[in-house]
């Protein structure tokens, strides 16, 4: 009996008469018997022959009792403790199973099982621990694992973060009243100058490993990534960020990122919702009644524009006019052309305007407006310039009424004179608080310090004069823009290329002049208190 062994086992035995074979019941019902095919095994690879029905009838009955069976006549030589290892086919782990020796035979030590699986070709992750669990408890039949690789720490694959909406649906703004907003779409992702547009997150190609053969065992391979992109990006310096160039849009086609500052669409309705862009913004297309475009940039429309509004703070290009329905808007911080502006509520340019005609309109231009197209027209309305008016007809045969203004508007010379007496104040003000701050500062260096209260004063006479030079210098740009358009008005005039009818205005700043006959090629000057008629 092999004292150690807690598991139920056979033990093959020589005897005068024949090979005889003990099996043995468990020490605790927790514990396995022996099993058949452990036996079967045995036989096989130590070539024993042996009566295999009594074998069986014995490894049966030795599940609860301790037996012993003569299984044949023949003795075969004495077989010592062995084992049968297994090498897994990915060299990651040794696996064996031992088994016993014959009554009287040799058993295995440490070193043995360890020669054996050297022998087997293991060089690396030899568990002694787990050889002397066995050599301890001698389980027989049971699965040790003797020996394991070291696995390799697997990495992960690149990918790329992007900073912006990749699945843009436009879908229409539900009210609470259960209406549908098609303004309001959000169908652009709005990027600033400098704003990270995607970050890189590379890969980790892990740590190789090393198998029980001393073999590498290189980890899976990973997914490397690098930024696909177009114009106005760039790569941070670590190669991590990819920025913004300008200011304007963002999109991802595939897998490829791309910035424009240009935002191209066919039409402007439904479909798109209002647009409010901070770059330049091309319509192909119409811009439906209704709708609004805001660009910070230019503005060209190839189609018709309906009642709709249209803000830039460039240039507006409106390549077939305006259709305005007495409700569209045309705000541009610079010039505006069109082919036509008809119906206008309000045409607002900071620079000049030119169209072909300009019908029934309110209409100024902080520059000159011309109408020298083919037609040539400014027909109703209200159409005021700062500089020069230049048309081919003003007015027409039926006396609509139409209202040319030059020169600068009375309010804006009553505006100079406020903003004079604004900025006296202001500049009173800010004397005071720079008296009162260099009184504290004085006292500071004085005494080496303020009392808690002298410091708040201190400090928030430092934040009144910040705030007080802001108000100076925003009432003194306007102070200065006002004043020489004031000097401009000098050579204010209105040029008549063909004719300019009855029922025309005709207005100077705070002179004015109804046009009561028809005059043909002609201009308009202001002389002293009066409008003058003049050569063209």
């Amino acid at each position: 009996m092999i004292e150690k062994c807690r598991v139920g086992y056979f033990q093959f035995e020589n005897k005068s008469d024949g090979l005889y074979v003990n099996v043995y019941p468990p020490k605790e019902e927790t514990f396995s018997p022996a099993k058949i095919d452990d036996a079967m095994f045995y036989i096989d690879k130590k070539k024993i022959s042996c009566d295999i029905v009594k074998l069986d009838e014995a490894i049966k009955t030795g599940a609860s009792k301790e037996v012993c069976q003569k299984i044949s006549e023949e003795c075969p030589n004495p077989v010592g403790e062995f084992a049968d290892y297994y090498i897994n086919p990915d060299g990651m782990s040794v696996e064996a199973i031992f088994y016993p020796p014959f009554v009287g035979a040799s058993f295995l030590d440490l070193e043995e099982i360890k020669k054996d699986i050297t022998f087997k070709g293991v060089r690396s992750g030899t568990d002694e621990a787990a050889i002397n669990d066995f050599l301890e408890n001698k389980e027989y039949g049971k699965v040790y694992v003797l020996a394991k690789g070291k696995e390799p720490r697997q990495g992960t694959d690149g990918f790329i973060e992007y900073k912006f909406n990749t699945d843009l649906k436009p879908r229409p703004k539900i009210n609470e009243d259960g209406t549908v907003d098609f303004h309001s779409l959000e169908n652009l992702n709005h990027i600033e100058k400098g704003d990270v547009v995607a970050i890189l997150h590379p890969e980790d190609r892990g740590e190789e490993g090393i198998d029980c053969l001393n073999r590498k065992v290189n980890p899976r391979p990973v997914k490397h990534v690098v930024f696909r992109y177009g114009r106005n990006l760039v790569i941070s310096e670590d190669g991590l960020n990819l920025i913004s160039k300008v200011s304007g849009h963002v999109m991802l086609e595939g897998d490829k990122i791309f910035v424009s500052d240009v935002l191209e669409l066919v039409d402007v309705g439904p479909q798109t919702g209002d647009i409010d862009y901070d770059g330049n913004v091309l319509i192909k297309g119409n811009v439906q009644a209704g709708f609004k475009i805001k660009a910070s940039g230019d503005i060209s429309v190839s189609g018709l524009v309906e009642g709709a509004e249209v803000i830039a703070g460039g240039t507006i290009t409106l390549n077939r006019g305006v259709q305005g329905k007495t409700k569209a808007v045309i705000k541009a911080g610079k010039n505006i052309v069109a082919k036509f502006l008809e119906s206008c509520e309000s045409v607002y340019a900071g620079g000049d305007i030119e169209a072909d005609s300009i019908l029934h309109s309110k209409v100024i231009a902080k520059g000159k407006i011309t109408a020298n197209g083919k037609n040539g027209l400014i027909i109703g309305g209200d159409v005021r310039a700062t500089l020069c008016i230049e048309a081919k007809n003003i007015g027409n045969e039926m006396g609509t009424n139409t209202t040319v203004a030059v020169g600068v508007d009375p309010a804006m010379k009553r505006r100079l004179e406020e903003l004079k007496k604004i900025l006296n104040d202001l500049g009173k003000n800010k004397i005071q608080l720079n008296q009162l701050l260099e009184a504290l500062r004085k006292k500071q260096q004085a005494e080496g310090s303020l009392a808690p209260e002298k410091q708040e004063m201190m400090t928030k006479t430092m934040r009144n004069v910040i705030m007080l030079e802001q108000e100076i210098a925003k009432n003194k740009k306007e102070f200065e823009e006002l004043r020489q358009s004031i000097g401009e008005e000098q050579n204010a005039i209105i040029r008549v290329a063909d004719a300019a009818y009855p029922g025309t205005k005709i207005v100077f700043g705070d002179v004015s002049m109804f046009v009561k006959k028809k005059y043909d090629f002609c201009s308009f000057v202001r002389d002293g208190a009066e409008v003058r008629l003049s050569a063209y």
